[in-house]
């Protein structure tokens, strides 16, 4: 069985959610994921994101584990 790749606007949701959720703000999260602070808002003006760095947003989400410091918060 073939497995569907997620959209753009996939990928936007499952991020925000997970700022949401580990209280990270956008432009945190894309220089922790991939090292560009403006991931998140070239994805919301409709850029694309390559597989390589879709890759490396849903390997960073996987092995994310918040510090002391941002569980306090």
């Amino acid at each position: 069985m073939e497995q569907k790749l997620p959209t753009d606007a996939d990928m936007l949701a499952k991020i925000e959610a997970f700022c949401a959720k580990h209280s990270i703000p956008p432009t945190t999260f894309g220089r922790l994921a991939v090292g560009d602070g403006n991931l998140i808002p070239g994805l919301r003006k409709d850029r694309s994101m390559t597989l390589r760095t879709g890759q490396r947003v849903i390997d960073f989400m996987a092995t994310y584990r918040p510090t002391k410091q941002a569980d306090a918060a």
